[in-house]
């Protein structure tokens, strides 16, 4: 280190040894800043500490708020499960007794709501076929119930 670094801006050519002297009076010179490289190096790592700690904080409070999103998933997707549930059973309802009501039998009526509900439309045709077979016979019985029998009225014969 040279005076002109020294005294930077106090720095004047052909300057007598007086001039240097109460130039350099003014400017400390610089020492032993261990004390203070020492209390920046220590707030730096307290620093560095305090965000690492608040960097955990925040992946604590992102991984409770995932959970809770979860949480609160699980309960939707059950309640929804369950309205699901409750919305069919109220169409297979509703179904069976427009069934029952059109001559099905109890049991016909019900798989045939269920296949309806589901969406099996096989199924539901088939079950036709099922009840119109059932519907020709009540009728074939009915027709015959009602018909007259013929009696047999012989006449008596003269002897």
């Amino acid at each position: 280190m040279n005076i002109k670094d020294l005294l930077k801006d106090a720095y004047k050519e052909s300057m007598t040894v007086e001039e240097i002297e109460t130039a350099l009076k003014d400017i400390s010179m610089p020492g032993d800043n261990s004390a203070e490289l020492e209390r920046l190096k220590s707030a730096l790592s307290k620093s560095n500490s305090e965000a690492a700690a608040y960097k955990k904080q925040l992946r604590e409070k992102m991984a409770e708020d995932e959970q809770k999103k979860q949480q609160e998933q699980k309960v939707r997707d059950a309640m929804q499960k369950e309205l699901d549930a409750l919305r069919r059973e109220s169409v297979v309802s509703k179904n069976k007794a427009r069934l029952i009501a059109l001559g099905y039998e109890e049991t016909l009526a019900d798989e045939t709501a269920e296949a309806m509900a589901d969406g099996k439309i096989e199924e539901v045709f088939a079950n036709q076929k099922k009840h119109l077979k059932v519907l020709e016979k009540k009728i074939r019985a009915e027709v015959l119930k009602d018909t007259p029998r013929p009696t047999s009225q012989r006449e008596p014969k003269n002897v």
